[in-house]
């Protein structure tokens, strides 16, 4: 077999060999053999690769940027908080701040210008309302004052060299009755504003929520001192009309050092 014109040896030529063809024309060329002509095949272009770029980057842009919208409203939907009132019995910190863990600092001592006189329970048992129940950790203690008890000032004796930054009180009667299982917060008035006064001068107003059985608590900033006066500003009506529910009580007292 002879060898398509143009090839090298390796048969690449024969693979070719149906695009030539012989040319039996006149072509003005005496002796030899007839010539053969290479008709060139056309080709389609390829894509350029350049122009697909683009293309690909964009698409990429546009899943980032879904992905990212998607992730957005699902940490803003988790992120969504609800700031709801503390309801009855829930413990708060009044004033805007956050309670400290601070440790604990527990009076010597209490003085007031108030105390109701003995009462008994729905068992017949005595109660008494001396101020230092305000700090013996018994929520059915209480200290009590009869009427509305505005004007009213408490003053509390601090160990040596104490360092105050955060106070609280329980502001009303958050006895359970052990016999009848009667609840007593809310039969009689709650204080809702009060004031704090420490040995230098300092002052700090502290609002009550009325319902809130437990502590509430309010920071502030640190202050030395031995002597902490609370004063009375307001309360709530009684919750009950029955007899001897007209009073103030102060189940517990807080103070606590940084």
């Amino acid at each position: 077999m002879s060898q398509v014109p143009g090839s090298d040896g390796d048969g690449r030529g024969a693979d070719l060999a149906w695009l030539y063809r012989q040319n039996t024309s006149d072509s003005g060329i005496t002796g030899g053999e007839p010539r053969t002509l290479l008709l060139p095949m056309p080709t389609a272009p390829r894509p350029r690769l350049a122009a697909r770029i683009p293309v690909t980057i964009l698409i990429v842009l546009l899943l980032c940027l879904t992905v990212g919208a998607v992730a957005g409203v699902v940490l803003l939907l988790h992120s969504d908080s609800r700031a709801a009132a503390p309801g009855f019995g829930e413990s708060a910190s009044s004033g805007g701040s956050q309670a400290s863990a601070g440790k604990s600092v527990t009076p010597t001592q209490a003085k007031v210008g108030c105390q109701a006189p003995q009462t008994t329970d729905d068992a017949g048992h005595p109660v008494y309302y001396a101020p230092g129940q305000m700090f013996d950790a018994k929520p059915n203690t209480a200290w009590r004052c009869n009427g509305n008890g505005i004007g009213q000032v408490i003053s509390f004796t601090l160990p040596d060299q104490t360092t105050i930054n955060e106070v609280g009180l329980v502001n009303g009667y958050s006895k359970v009755d052990p016999a009848s299982g009667a609840r007593r917060y809310g039969e009689y008035r709650r204080i809702t504003e009060v004031t704090w006064t420490f040995a230098n001068g300092s002052t700090f107003e502290q609002s009550l929520q009325d319902g809130v059985t437990t502590l509430q608590k309010l920071s502030i900033p640190s202050q030395p001192g031995d002597t902490v006066t609370l004063t009375i500003k307001a309360s709530s009506q009684p919750g009950s009309t029955a007899r001897g529910r007209n009073a103030v009580l102060i189940s517990e007292v807080s103070f606590s050092q940084p």
